[in-house]
Formats: C-alpha cells, structure tokens, sequence
C-alpha cells in the first residue's frame, strides 16, 4: 500500500515549499513519489512534477468537494510508492475563520500524518511555544514532527530540538541551515515558473543534498500512513469514448495554468491534446475541434505574443469559424483587444473581445468563488452553478461583450459579472478544476463534435 505524509508550515513562507521540494526530489532517487499540493495553486504543481518525473494533483475541498477529492487521492496515491502532499499557507488557513478546506482540514479528512514546518531563525526556547500551539489548536490533528528551516548552525538545532522534545514530546525530524541558495525565487502569484530559472536543476540538486545531510528521511518514511481506502465514485458520462477529439492545447511560458486530473478526465472521455505555443508556432494545429486556452502569465510575454500575428490570426480565423474555444484567466487576457502594462504600454492581442486587459498593482480578485451561469455557454446551461477561484492583477476595461456569470464570494453578498461569450467561445477570469464537473467537460466534446459535424446540431 502507498504510503503518504502531508509537510505543512506554521504560515506562509516559512519553507514548506522548499522542503516539500527537497524532500519529494531526494526520494525520487529511490522511490516513486507521488506528489500533490492543497489548494488551488497552479505553479508549485511543476516543480513537483519535475523533481519527481510523476505528475501533481491538486487536492481542493472547495472546488472538489469531500468525496472527489478523497477519490482523486485515493487512486492516484495508489500509483507510487510514497505520496507527498504540500500543504497550503499555514496549516490552519482555509477559506474562513473555521479553517475550512486547510492543510488540517485535507490531512483529518484523508487520515494522513502531519509534519510541521517552523522557522527557526532568531528563536530558541520560543519554539516551544509556536509548536505547541499548532499542536494543542486541534487535538484530533495527527501531528507527528518538525522540521526546522533557517537554522543558524548546528548547535542552534540541537537547542531548538532539545526545547521542542522536551515542552511538546514530537520528533524533530532535522533542520535546514539559513542558506539563500536554498531560496526559490518568487513574484506575486508565487514561485516564479522553473522554465524561467538558469541554472535550477544544480540548486535542487543542492537542496537535495542538504536533505540528505540533515533531515532524517529514513524516520519520515517509517511514520507515513498506509492509506488502504479507495473511494468510488462515477466521472463517468454518456458520452462515447469511442468520440476521438483532438483539442488545441496552449502551453508555453506564457501559458501553463492546467489541474493535471481534470486534464486526465478529458483523455478519458477521448480527448488527445495537442500542445501548442502561442509564442512560437505560426498557427493551430491542424485537424482540431476545440480550443482550451489555460492561464498564466501573458502580461510577461505580451511583446512576444503581440509580435506573432500569424499565430493570432489563425486563432481569430477559427473562433470566428466556430471553433469551441474555453480560456482561462490569462486566455482571457490573451483573447482581448490588448493587454496594458503597468506603464500604460499597449500590446495587441487576438481582439475576439474589444476589450482592454489593464495590468494594476493591486490584486482584483483573489480567492475561492462560486459561479452561477446566466446564459447557455459552451460549458453549461443557464442556471448552473460550480465553484472555482481567482487571482489576477489585472481588470478588463471597455468591452461590450455579451456575459454569461454572476460570480460571489463565499459568504460575501457582494458579486461580478465575467465570463465573456463570442460565438462558441467563453473567456472567463473564473479558473475551475474540470474533475469535479465532468459534465462541463460532456458539454464542451459535444460542442467539438457538432462543430466537427459528427454529431446533429438538433
């Protein structure tokens, strides 16, 4: 059976992420690891998948739900030899003041040991106090050890492990030193993409290095839980698998926003994605039906995709052709008039939308959503309702495009209006994880095929 340990943090940047990194790269060279990451975070799923070789799965209650979220572990886990999950934030920040949806909540819900990441700089007896707060907070929470990041020397861990042990009993399961070559680099949606790194592979291999010196892996993967449960539940749909779909899929360093699982469950209802760079290629792939322009980051690249006009062209010709065309977030962006920057710059874009995305300081919108449909898109029918989130800086200014969602915030009775309809496309800001809604991904291939003409249009 897989086994599966969740390596959380007292708060956001304490080092869990470097550790979880450090800890899913260092037993790769022995094991399969299997990784995931709580939450909605897009970025920290690709460093995942590239020190370990296997692919990430998001694990969100409130875009999953309970029961396909512990399905998602459960079949997925089961692929490995050991399951790493990275927590989000600290470990009892969730989507409000009860903790909902928080690395406490997942690991209690998927019965999963916890290890605590604490940053030890500047502190000694202190610790204690941090750690037992984190560990008398939620008796019902399997908290099983430390690890302490930021650790001045070796004699400074053996006084924070000998205060821990002695005021809480929990294992002090090593250390890292204070060392910025340890330090990932980030910007405001987080860490910045590693295909945008020099020299990246020697600081993993680095921090692998370190894991190995001062963490006790052997004792981490003795306390991680066997996880036997598998939890059924049907993604399946009417639609025939027999339907072969190939659908145009944008990926490039301007574009790599995507939830593996709900990439996984269009393979299984017969899709075959075919990668494309807005960047670089000249035009669509040939032969498509559909179009999923995913998020990230344009407004990075906005000179280099404004400079390829053939690509855009060929993007306006099919969705002004009909072609079904879903984009997300920075697809969104991308299918406006122009992006703006910070300096008032204009970029253009594709222009299937006359309007502007300005790029702001602040953030727009940030955090989980619930989405209602108010008129028939390629996704669903008026009436529908799903949950998704986001997170943009920018905002779009001046278009007259026909919408179809009102989004809320959960408990907040203040709403928006997005998702921007042209023909058969929909271009939101709203990014959902397509496992927990198959039949969004049933009305989207049914879209492809009409447009393909193998299905009536009745």
């Amino acid at each position: 059976m897989t086994r599966g340990i969740v390596i959380t943090g007292t708060h956001s940047g304490c080092g869990k992420t470097t550790i979880s990194l450090g800890l899913m790269g260092a037993l790769s060279k022995k094991y399969r690891v299997v990784p995931f990451k709580i939450g909605p975070d897009f970025v920290d799923p690709t460093y995942h998948r590239l020190v370990t070789g296997n692919f990430s799965y998001n694990l969100d209650l409130h875009m999953q739900g309970e029961k396909k979220l512990k399905r998602l572990y459960s079949t997925k886990s089961i692929l490995g030899d050991i399951a790493i999950v990275e927590g989000v934030m600290g470990l009892f920040d969730g989507r409000d003041e009860t903790g909902w949806g928080s690395s406490a909540h997942i690991a209690k819900l998927l019965d999963l040991p916890v290890i605590l990441v604490v940053d030890g700089k500047a502190m000694s007896k202190s610790v204690s106090a941090v750690v037992l707060g984190y560990q008398k907070l939620d008796p019902e929470l399997n908290l099983v050890g430390v690890i302490l990041n930021r650790v001045g020397s070796q004699e400074h861990f053996k006084l924070l492990k000998k205060c821990i042990h002695q005021d809480t009993g929990l294992k002090v399961l090593g250390y890292l030193p204070q060392n910025p070559d340890l330090v990932i680099p980030e910007r405001a949606l987080g860490l910045i993409p590693h295909n945008e790194l020099e020299d990246l592979n020697g600081k993993l291999e680095k921090l692998y290095d370190y894991i190995h010196t001062h963490i006790d892996i052997d004792e981490i993967i003795k306390i991680a839980k066997n996880e036997e449960t598998v939890y059924d539940e049907d993604n399946s749909s009417s639609l025939s698998k027999k339907n072969k779909i190939k659908i145009a899929l944008a990926q490039d360093k301007a574009f790599c926003f995507y939830y593996q699982a709900g990439l996984e469950l269009f393979e299984e209802k017969g899709v075959t994605f075919i990668p494309f760079s807005p960047i670089q290629d000249a035009s669509l792939p040939k032969g498509v039906s559909g179009l999923y322009i995913g998020g990230g980051f344009p407004e990075k690249f906005a000179d280099l995709l404004s400079k390829n006009k053939p690509m855009m062209n060929s993007i306006s010709k099919a969705i002004n052709s009909g072609l079904p065309t879903y984009a997300e977030g920075g697809g969104l962006m991308y299918l406006m008039k122009s992006i703006q920057d910070l300096k008032g710059n204009l970029n253009p874009m594709v222009g299937i939308f006359d309007g502007t995305s300005v790029m702001t300081k602040q953030l727009q919108n940030f955090g989980y959503v619930s989405v209602k449909t108010l008129k028939n898109n390629i996704l669903a029918p008026k009436g529908k309702i799903f949950n998704g989130q986001e997170f943009h800086y920018s905002k779009i200014d001046g278009s007259s495009a026909d919408l179809s969602y009102i989004v809320t915030k959960p408990g907040l009775t203040n709403s928006w209006q997005c998702g921007y309809i042209y023909k058969n496309c929909l271009a939101t800001y709203v990014h959902i994880d397509f496992y927990a809604y198959p039949e969004l991904i049933d009305s989207f291939l049914e879209k492809c095929l009409m447009w393909k003409g193998e299905i009536d249009n009745g």
